[in-house]
């Protein structure tokens, strides 16, 4: 299951475009890694200090990535392509990092 988090700035971007944002991202790593299950959400920190507009951070299973760099640059093109589409004018940093964690749901 994928978690994407969203760090942004609050003074720059608008709550619907980061609406926007999350709900096609969701959509973007879901098609990508063929996971129903992605998870979105975005913060806006208090205090920022040196900070990008938006960042996002796509987490996911060490096992389910066979190349990162591939599976990178496919989040990458859908996420300019849709960018096009929506016209979304924020520039974006992406961090896919795979993690070799355990989980348990529903406790």
């Amino acid at each position: 299951m994928p978690v994407i988090t969203i760090e942004y700035d609050d003074k720059a971007v608008s709550d619907e475009d980061m609406k926007a944002l999350c709900d096609g991202i969701q959509e973007i790593v879901s098609t990508t890694t063929q996971i129903d299950d992605v998870s979105v959400y975005a913060h806006s920190a208090k205090i920022k200090v040196k900070h990008a507009p938006i960042e996002i951070f796509v987490r996911l299973s060490a096992h389910k990535v066979t190349d990162l760099d591939a599976l990178l640059s496919e989040i990458k093109e859908k996420l300019s392509i849709w960018k096009k589409k929506c016209q979304y004018r924020h520039l974006l940093n992406l961090t896919v990092i795979p993690m070799n964690w355990k989980f348990e749901i529903g406790i």
